[in-house]
């Protein structure tokens, strides 16, 4: 996966998921990509899925007002098309992806972050995302 920077949408397969949302016509790619790394602690979870599970974290946070101010434009104009409900299933998916990908176990994206040494950053990123997707 190239990785850029530790920020959501710093990464290829993150604006590869982007470019599958903005051809979506509802939040089906959503709940389909938080709900592969919602799944059980016992599968290991690959790098770039991670990665997308955020970035569709990051449309929910948006679609509930609170987006984070590096949202590509692209993203940005998708939310504003779409309705995502607040307090149904897709913002506890969120919730779940997000512990899920920084907790792990089995979360190859925070194991690649651990191994850089270089962690407060992305583990910042997370943190600020998961702030907020709360009420």
């Amino acid at each position: 996966m190239g990785t850029w920077g530790e920020k959501t949408f710093e990464n290829d397969a993150t604006m590869d998921w982007v470019y599958e949302l903005e051809e979506a016509r509802d939040t089906s790619l959503i709940a389909r990509t938080l709900g592969g790394v919602s799944g059980s602690s016992e599968v290991y979870l690959d790098a770039s899925d991670c990665a997308m599970a955020l970035a569709a974290a990051e449309v929910v946070a948006a679609g509930n007002g609170r987006p984070g101010p590096d949202l590509p434009d692209e993203v940005r104009s998708w939310v504003g098309e779409h309705r995502i409900e607040t307090d149904g299933e897709p913002s506890g998916l969120a919730v779940q992806a997000v512990a899920r990908v920084k907790n792990g176990p089995g979360s190859e994206l925070k194991d690649l972050w651990d191994e850089s040494g270089d962690t407060s950053g992305w583990y910042g990123a997370v943190d600020d995302l998961r702030a907020r997707l709360d009420p």
